[in-house]
């Protein structure tokens, strides 16, 4: 499954008449115990729901239908019908429209439940950008071993074996002649790895790890096109008899600080650009004007962004409103009603139609200086 377009997909929903289920679940199972808390958490939950919504009685009658498949659903989670490699699950559900949608992930979700009238992506869009679909390499000198993992777990999986002599049969290490034998066999066999995986690579552009001892990641890298090697997010070595689950467990951590890194990168190059007039923008003010022409290629937010706003019904433009005037101001572009949205998500949401990048970020002090909100631009 490619999620990037899923949550595209997701994004592109209209809003209708009926409400629609968000359900994100922390399933990695400890323990009995862990799994009746989430049976308790989905329960409780549900009927929060249910009477939160005394008031609206067309939802409320649509949404018995979307507890009742919840419900079934997580039931089966807990009792193991489903893969137990699977650590978090969002469930999207809508009955209104037919829509019953479930995304497994190996990473655990916090456990949250919204109701709205389109779905609430923030939690599946954060993971997703922190974990990309990514090709790791495990590479020796006779064997090689390429996985496609994505915040989904392991996607694919593939072995190369080759025959590269060993020690000489009388013990010691042969002379020079057998070496450079040796070393003709392992060049050989890592050729043979690096056209595999740069066919995967051309196939779906992705980023890539190399794992193996230094001396042999070292000759790998030779026969690498560049195009590939430009891709390269992180090398490291570690014992290649270990459980497979340990080296994705080292793996996605090593990827979530890589992005992180990359995208701290990413918002010091974007302030630095802002004043000379570059294709950025700091601030909520700016970035709303930006969001509402289709310029925007990637969004900035801090996670502890938490703003209401209004949405023009007519035009779809993103406004700020204040409190006092609540939506009763119509829009300053078209003129038409405004509705009162949760800012952060129609923000999110926006983005994502216009094909943009959406990354929402823990801790940074330019975001915080900036209303928590910073974006590149296509163009201005």
């Amino acid at each position: 499954m490619d999620m990037r377009s899923e949550i595209k997909k997701l994004a592109r929903m209209e809003e209708g008449p009926y409400p629609f289920l968000s359900l994100y679940l922390n399933t990695r199972w400890d323990d009995e115990q862990q799994r009746e808390r989430i049976r308790l958490f989905t329960k409780n939950q549900l009927k929060r729901i249910y009477d939160q919504l005394k008031d609206r009685e067309d939802w409320r009658r649509a949404f018995v239908a979307d507890q009742q498949q919840i419900e079934r659903f997580v039931e089966g989670l807990v009792r193991r019908v489903y893969n137990e490699e699977v650590n978090g699950i969002a469930i999207f559900s809508c009955s209104g429209i037919g829509t019953f949608l479930t995304y497994p992930s190996i990473i655990p979700f916090e456990n949250e439940c919204f109701i709205f009238d389109l779905p609430t992506l923030q939690p599946l869009v954060r993971l997703s950008s922190q974990y990309q679909n990514t090709l790791v390499v495990m590479v020796e000198t006779d064997s090689a071993k390429l996985f496609e993992v994505s915040m989904e777990g392991m996607m694919a999986e593939s072995s190369i074996e080759s025959y590269v002599p060993g020690r000489h049969d009388q013990g010691g290490w042969a002379q020079m002649r057998y070496q450079r034998h040796i070393k003709d066999h392992m060049d050989r066999h890592h050729k043979e790895v690096v056209e595999h995986l740069t066919e995967l690579f051309d196939s779906d552009k992705k980023r890539i790890i190399l794992i193996g001892q230094d001396r042999i990641i070292a000759n790998f890298k030779v026969f690498l096109p560049e195009r590939v090697k430009q891709q390269i997010a992180d090398t490291f070595s570690m014992d290649f008899s270990e459980e497979r689950s340990k080296m994705l467990r080292r793996v996605f951590e090593r990827l979530l600080q890589r992005e992180r890194e990359e995208v701290s990168h990413q918002i010091e190059e974007l302030k630095e650009r802002t004043p000379m007039g570059g294709l950025a923008t700091l601030g909520l003010n700016r970035t709303l004007e930006a969001l509402n022409q289709g310029q925007v290629h990637t969004l900035y937010l801090l996670t502890s962004f938490s703003l209401p706003g209004g949405k023009c019904r007519r035009c779809g433009s993103l406004v700020l409103i204040h409190p006092p005037d609540e939506s009763s101001v119509p829009c300053p572009l078209c003129k038409g009603e405004i509705k009162t949205i949760n800012l952060g998500e129609e923000m999110m949401r926006s983005a994502l139609r216009q094909d943009g990048e959406v990354k929402w970020v823990q801790e940074n002090t330019i975001l915080k200086a900036n209303d928590g909100v910073v974006a590149s631009l296509r163009f201005r």
